[in-house]
């Protein structure tokens, strides 16, 4: 038995799709018989580490570490970093603490303490472009230095290259020295390769995962799927009424600007407002966790006609224990982001029999390339993506192939199970 610490910037149930990876993999170490502790911030949400009154994360069980951060002290570091030339180390440095979180320093101490006394074999950390990988390298410099071994350490960045926060040196720096970097697509991996001259032993290209009870099965409602249990009491959920019927376009996520969310709104009043699909049998849902962008997506759905706000229906902070049942619902989903490192909502619409709509960035074509699963739209491109919709709109035919063809590919390569049996016969976990 081998002990592993997982480190992530917040812990589900919060919708967040890099720290979810983490978790969902450490339950496949458990699984295995691996003893496990977690270690992460207090925060719901990343917009948490800049807000001092935030819903905190509920403890679930004694082998989590969830540590308070501070707040003012990332302003204190921006104030200061404009005195600090900007290619330099320590510039970029303080870049990365920016991004937080900032974890509280006797508490911080208290968990180091903890930790090393749980003497850990694996550390397993992500993503980017937080401060826990940084978190990460500490932990195993602590260990060298006052217990004289060193844990192995896996890496899973999310990496997004157009975003130039994954850029920083330090960041770069911890992933050429980590022992293992877990990617998600080939277009990761490769970028990798080329860009940072990362040693192509040390990469598991293992992709992302759904539970296998998750997957849809005809003879199960989707109510009553096994699912980890949310926070949250159930919201009512916009029912699809087969073919014929109401028919719901699906976005889940984060309410962020790289998202797209905005775009995807234009392009369905487009559709409205062009009579290309029906008012009394479409409607747009919005699921996901409000962000700090999310008062403009309101006001950009304000100013759109009292006809077409109505047929726009948000969905808060939805348990998880309700996705298959929202998913079930919708006829198609659409991720029009500018920024993913995978797409985990993708292989979840395919796991219940989705097809899915894509803007054309490498992570999230290969998927779709891959599955053939979908259809692929020009990023930015509001017209094209209404195209891209009405397609799907008018052949439940072409709806249902797609749907299955995702499925398929699902069942075969992305469940956890067979996620977490490519990363335990690399690093030789039995």
């Amino acid at each position: 038995m081998s002990k592993i610490l997982l480190i992530s910037h917040i812990f589900p149930p919060a919708i967040d799709g890099g720290s979810r990876v983490i978790y969902k993999l450490g339950q496949q170490f458990e699984n295995r018989g691996h003893q496990t502790l977690y270690l992460s911030s207090d925060c719901s949400s990343t917009d948490d580490f800049v807000k001092s009154k935030y819903l905190k994360s509920e403890k679930l069980t004694s082998d989590q570490l969830k540590l308070p951060v501070y707040h003012s002290l990332r302003r204190s570091l921006k104030f200061l970093n404009i005195f600090i030339p900007k290619k330099t180390y320590f510039h970029q440095l303080l870049q990365v603490f920016q991004k937080g979180p900032i974890f509280k320093f006797i508490p911080f101490l208290k968990a180091i303490i903890k930790i090393l006394k749980f003497k850990p074999d694996l550390i397993v950390t992500g993503p980017l472009p937080t401060t826990i990988v940084l978190y990460a390298h500490l932990i195993r410099y602590f260990s060298t230095y006052l217990l004289h071994y060193s844990p192995k350490l896996l890496i899973n960045s999310s990496f997004h290259p157009t975003d130039p926060d994954f850029l920083q040196k330090p960041l770069i720096n911890s992933l050429k020295k980590a022992d293992y970097l877990w990617t998600l697509t080939k277009f990761e991996t490769n970028y990798f390769i080329k860009n940072f001259k990362i040693n192509p032993k040390k990469i598991i290209l293992a992709g992302n995962g759904v539970d296998s009870d998750f997957l849809k099965n005809p003879s199960v409602p989707s109510e009553h799927l096994p699912l980890m249990k949310g926070r949250n009491t159930s919201p009512s959920f916009p029912q699809r009424r087969g073919s014929g019927g109401r028919f719901n376009i699906l976005f889940i996520g984060s309410l962020s600007a790289h998202k797209r969310v905005d775009l995807l709104i234009n392009s369905f009043s487009f559709l409205l407002t062009n009579k290309l699909i029906n008012y009394s049998t479409t409607q747009l849902i919005i699921a996901g966790q409000k962000t700090l962008y999310y008062p403009q997506i309101k006001k950009n759905i304000n100013s759109l006609s009292p006809k077409i706000r109505k047929k726009i229906k948000f969905v808060f902070n939805f348990p998880q224990d309700k996705l298959a049942k929202l998913i079930d619902n919708c006829t198609f989903l659409v991720l029009p982001s500018i920024q993913e490192s995978f797409g985990l909502v993708l292989i979840e619409a395919w796991a219940r029999g989705k097809p899915v709509i894509v803007s054309d960035i490498p992570s999230l074509s290969e998927l779709v390339n891959n599955t053939n699963g979908g259809l692929i739209f020009k990023k930015d491109n509001q017209e094209d993506l209404a195209n891209k919709m009405k397609k799907l709109f008018d052949s439940p035919e072409r709806c249902q192939q797609y749907g299955q063809n995702g499925l398929n590919y699902v069942k075969t390569n992305y469940t956890w199970e067979k996620v977490g049996q490519k990363i335990c016969q690399k690093i030789n976990l039995s």
